[in-house]
């Protein structure tokens, strides 16, 4: 990664964009990625890239190196603007709350003539803070812009977290919502149901469009590489591996998993949880005394595609709530599919993309018993058939979820009239 180049001559110009999402990160840094993939994408038709993100962030298993307050250097061929944050504990506590409060405080003063004029502007939550700066630069530039709805904030407080509607924090980032879909030239969404919620609260029908999570292109090359050695010692311990990638946090109810392995612990399946995350230590102490039941740690993103390939099936699973009546779009299903796996999806939802795609089992979340079931009713299953479950799988990403083809479906957005 080297320093960002300055680009100013306005007689040798390419339409820029930038994108203002303060977990954004890359394979260097660590999660989210959905960013960096859309933007190597774009910038390969034609658009200049910029990312304007946090220096620290939960998510981040590498943060950047940052000299002062504002950092920028070249990622891969994308602008990367890191903002230096003050770091956290929980990513439920009070610190979280100061390092986004610093995000959007230190936007106000971003080194705007080192980057080059945008074109249009993408505000991405979970936090909707950052429309109010990115509001000011839309209309001092001309730029068009365009918030996009990853989490719906503040009702994954109050839905998830508990927090009663009149809590402060509520009420204030819902001003913030109201605001950022009332001011936006267009409202992008990775959630294919919430029309209805983001129209009740201030968007008009004409903004939204869906453009939900995928893969990049690496996620469906066959891997050059073995998967790091403590994964595969770990798949090693049983002849039937179910695994999960991501983060250990509570939001992937991975609890229902492992005492999903502990009604099989008498059969030869074996459970790999690779990553990292704030619900690790009470997932293992969970999970005290199954023998077959890992925690490898986490892997680079560069090796998640032969790591998957060391697991029969996989897992990706949500507590039960009301707020997935908007859909899910949980980024490692995909990273799945690519992969050629089964998966067995744990959650109730508007949207289902394993039984869309042909390939797994649904089952409702928050039931161990049930979960067990659908694992034993996998690996019943001859190597052929789950090898067409895997086919069907990967079909699906390639026809539906690149980040090439969903590039392509974010362009008239940020285009607009002008196209």
């Amino acid at each position: 990664m080297d320093a960002a180049p300055t680009r100013n001559d306005p007689n040798d110009r390419r339409p820029a964009l930038w994108i203002v999402n303060q977990y954004a990160g890359s394979p260097h840094h660590g999660m989210e990625f959905r960013h960096y993939e859309l933007g190597r994408e774009l910038s390969a038709a034609g658009w200049d890239i910029v990312v304007i993100s946090g220096s620290y962030s939960h998510l981040l298993t590498k943060p950047p190196i940052v000299s002062g307050t504002y950092t920028i250097e070249n990622v891969d061929g994308l602008t990367y603007c890191w903002v230096r944050l003050p770091s956290y504990g929980r990513a439920t506590g009070l610190g979280r709350l100061v390092n986004m409060v610093v995000f959007l405080a230190r936007l106000y003063r971003l080194p705007r003539h080192r980057l080059p004029r945008p074109d249009a502007i993408v505000v991405s939550s979970p936090s909707p803070f950052p429309v109010l700066p990115a509001q000011r630069w839309a209309r001092q530039t001309g730029a068009r812009l365009v918030f996009e709805v990853r989490d719906i904030w503040p009702l994954t407080l109050q839905e998830l977290g508990g927090l009663s509607s009149r809590h402060p924090l509520v009420v204030l980032l819902g001003w913030f919502e109201r605001r950022a879909y009332r001011a936006a030239d267009a409202v992008v969404s990775v959630l294919p149901a919430a029309r209805s919620h983001l129209e009740t609260h201030g968007m008009s029908p004409t903004k939204l469009t869906v453009v939900p999570n995928g893969i990049g292109a690496e996620a469906l090359r066959e891997p050059t590489m073995d998967p790091p050695g403590d994964v595969r010692r770990a798949a090693s311990r049983a002849g039937f591996n179910v695994g999960f990638v991501g983060t250990l946090g509570i939001a992937n109810a991975l609890e229902t998993l492992v005492e999903a392995a502990r009604l099989l612990r008498e059969e030869d399946i074996g459970f790999v949880l690779v990553g990292h995350g704030p619900e690790e230590r009470r997932l293992r102490e969970l999970a005290a005394g199954l023998d077959r039941v890992a925690f490898p740690g986490s892997v680079e993103k560069a090796d998640v595609p032969a790591t998957l390939r060391l697991f029969d099936c996989c897992y990706v699973g949500y507590h039960r709530s009301a707020l997935y009546r908007f859909g899910i779009a949980p980024n490692k299903v995909y990273d799945y599919l690519a992969a050629g796996r089964p998966v067995i999806l744990a959650a109730e939802a508007s949207n289902d993309v394993v039984a869309e795609a042909g390939a797994g089992l649904t089952v409702q979340p928050d039931d161990p018993p049930a979960l067990a079931e659908a694992i034993r009713s996998i690996r019943a299953m001859s190597a052929a058939d789950r090898a067409v479950l895997g086919s069907s799988g990967r079909a699906f990403v390639e026809r539906e979820h690149t980040y090439r083809s969903l590039a392509g479906r974010y362009l008239p957005v940020l285009i607009g009239d002008r196209a």
